[in-house]
């Protein structure tokens, strides 16, 4: 016999159109649920099955996803990085059971890590590394919004059938028009934000390695856009537009607001800066006022002792084109380097 506590009102029409008032067992979907065309309510169900991975996928990355999957499940393999796109881009239509396992598994066992970490050897995970630690503590399992307790296998297939919804909130996604906009646009505001600090491309490429973390094959692409030496796809951008973005930000030491950002290329701004400071290694002593001693000139002290003058060192050679050392704007691009920005590591320009 079904427990009262299982059962909630449901007011609904009779034959004759009046209202009348049920208990419904919790167990079953929403009676609205059931009476949809199978077909409609399937469509539907794969719709939403794509909002949940993509709820998944707010605070990890298709390949840190995958690794957890190998984690929960013990066995590599479990979740390909390719089928995850196509669960997110809703692509597929029948399920495999093994995909929906893995991420039940996963699901469950962040749950366990978070809110009982002294069941998890009970689970038959896979051994529990610094780097599995390190996404797992970001990432943000689903739950259940009645009796908050983790979503399994059996949950997410029902979401996929169109038996059960979810209260969450869709995560913003680039569209194709944006993310061509933006894959024309980044490398130029990236070019100019360099040159502002006086980064040499290889120097922003060790920034950018540490800003990203452990995912170096995305830090590595990153520096070959920044080079010119590649540029983003529109898929690469909407896939992975937040980690991107995050990577940028987190280098250039600005509000870590991926899509404030974005909105601001997409309008052609200047995207504020949370800070306009230049970094430099330190050369040489530098005066009262923050300035370096001209080259040319003595020592104050040599001044003021009145003793013979200092032999000034031999200057720079200037590069021809102009007296200002930088080379003339028809001169080709130095190999490895952006438009506009100095090889020599030692030659830092001051910002404004």
């Amino acid at each position: 016999m079904t427990d009262e506590n299982q059962l909630s009102p449901y007011a609904h029409s009779d034959q004759m159109g009046c209202m009348a008032s049920v208990f419904w067992p919790s167990c079953l979907p929403a009676p609205e649920v059931l009476q949809q065309v199978a077909e409609e309510r399937r469509a539907a169900g794969q719709a939403h099955f794509t909002e949940v991975v993509l709820a998944l996928l707010q605070s990890v990355s298709h390949p840190q996803l995958s690794e957890l999957a190998d984690w929960a499940c013990n066995g590599s393999g479990a979740l390909h990085t390719s089928q995850i796109s196509q669960l997110r881009n809703q692509k597929v239509r029948m399920l495999g059971s093994k995909a929906i396992d893995a991420l039940g598994r996963v699901n469950q066992a962040a749950w366990t890590r978070h809110h009982h970490p002294e069941l998890l050897p009970l689970l038959g995970c896979g051994p529990l590394t610094p780097r599995i630690e390190k996404i797992l503590a970001g990432f943000q399992p689903l739950v259940d919004p009645i009796s908050q307790e983790p979503l399994g296998s059996g949950a997410l297939l029902e979401i996929h059938l169109g038996l059960r919804r979810l209260p969450i909130e869709l995560p913003r996604v680039l569209a194709v028009e944006e993310a061509q906009r933006l894959a024309e646009r980044l490398t130029d505001w990236l070019e100019g934000e360099l040159r502002h600090r006086g980064w040499s491309v290889r120097e922003a490429g060790q920034r950018l390695q540490q800003a990203w973390g452990a995912e170096a094959s995305g830090a590595k692409r990153l520096v070959r856009v920044l080079a010119g030496l590649e540029t983003y796809t529109v898929k690469q951008l909407i896939d992975g537009w937040e980690p991107i973005a995050m990577a940028v930000l987190r280098m250039l030491d600005h509000e870590p607001d991926v899509w404030a950002l974005a909105d601001a290329l997409l309008a052609g701004e200047q995207p504020d800066r949370k800070k306009a400071v230049m970094e430099q290694k330190p050369k040489a002593a530098r005066g009262s006022k923050g300035r370096t001693p001209s080259r040319s000139q003595p020592g104050p002290k040599a001044k003021a002792a009145g003793s013979s003058p200092v032999a000034s060192p031999t200057p720079r050679p200037v590069r021809a084109g102009n007296s200002s050392g930088a080379a003339p704007k028809s001169q080709a691009r130095p190999k490895g380097g952006i438009a506009g920005l100095r090889p020599n590591k030692g030659q830092r320009s001051q910002s404004t």
